[in-house]
């Protein structure tokens, strides 16, 4: 109806338009005639068929929102259930539950087939001794069995006879013995100042030859244990001289000589010392002046003043 009311309006002005007055008519050249006045419009047509639809406008603004409207009715029922999904994941387990009440014990059931035959159990504990049988017939001896572990020794046997005596061994030879002593004496007086080595001017015994009379020292052949001793005279002008005994040039012990009277008339004085000493092959021993420089030692024909030592056993 709206497409027919605007063909409608569209035919009358164009209608309006066309038509010309009379005296405002202008000529039109023609080759054969001239254009005369404008007819009576005609009857309008019948609507023409509605063109295609134009293209979709643009979008329009977007109205300002309003206040919100009521809730409108309610839809349709539910639809038909739909086609059961796929298995969900397994869902994290939950807390257990209480322990539940024990429930009746149900009606016995029906005996079950016999099961198969199992393997044969572990063999049990030997069971007690029996009482002694009669003793049965020897059997035939078994195979030799293998070796057992040497027995414990067993006591030993009664004295048997004594054997033929046997030939003569020849000679056999002594053991060799290690042996090491010595004995020196003064037969002269010493002057001495401080580690002075004590001279001795006659040899008793000298077995080894380990004391050497050119050094006056002791040098250890055979490593072993040894002892010392010694006995130093002075008289009484010299100030109770100081002696020591060494060992390489450490001192082991030492004396000096003193009167134990002094209303004595006796001029001598005296003193000794002895040392067990345990040397290696090479040790030196030997006796030197010691406190102070200047001290005599006694010597004479009587030989008072001595250095002795001897091994006592190697090892």
């Amino acid at each position: 109806m709206a497409s027919f009311i605007l063909l409608l309006i569209f035919v009358h002005v164009i209608g309006s338009l066309s038509t010309v007055a009379p005296d405002e008519a202008q000529p039109v050249p023609c080759n054969s005639c001239c254009q005369g006045p404008a007819g009576i419009p005609g009857v309008p047509g019948s609507a023409g068929i509605p063109g295609s639809n134009g293209l979709p406008g643009r979008d329009g603004l977007r109205g300002e929102m309003d206040m919100k409207g009521e809730v409108g009715m309610p839809g349709p029922p539910q639809g038909p259930a739909g086609e059961r999904g796929d298995r969900g994941l397994q869902g994290v387990p939950g807390k257990v539950g209480p322990k539940g009440a024990h429930g009746h014990a149900g009606a016995d059931g029906q005996p079950g087939a016999d099961g198969q035959s199992g393997s044969d159990g572990q063999p049990g504990a030997d069971g007690q001794s029996g009482s002694i049988g009669e003793i049965g017939p020897p059997g035939p001896q078994g195979p030799s069995g293998e070796k057992g572990d040497q027995g414990l020794d067993g006591q030993p046997g009664p004295d048997g006879q004594p054997g033929p005596a046997g030939p003569k061994g020849s000679q056999g030879g002594m053991p060799q013995i290690q042996k090491s002593a010595f004995s020196v004496f003064k037969t002269s007086s010493q002057t001495g100042n401080i580690n002075d080595v004590l001279a001795f001017e006659y040899v008793e015994t000298n077995i080894g030859s380990d004391f050497n009379i050119a050094t006056d020292k002791f040098t250890c052949e055979f490593a072993g244990t040894y002892v010392f001793m010694f006995t130093v005279f002075s008289t009484r002008n010299n100030h109770d001289p100081g002696v020591q005994l060494v060992k390489d040039d450490a001192v082991i012990t030492m004396t000096n000589t003193h009167e134990v009277d002094e209303s004595s008339t006796n001029n001598l004085r005296s003193a000794s010392n002895t040392a067990i000493v345990q040397l290696a092959v090479g040790n030196q021993m030997w006796l030197r002046f010691a406190y102070r420089n200047g001290e005599t030692v006694h010597g004479g024909s009587n030989k008072y003043t001595s250095f002795s030592g001897f091994l006592l056993y190697a090892e």
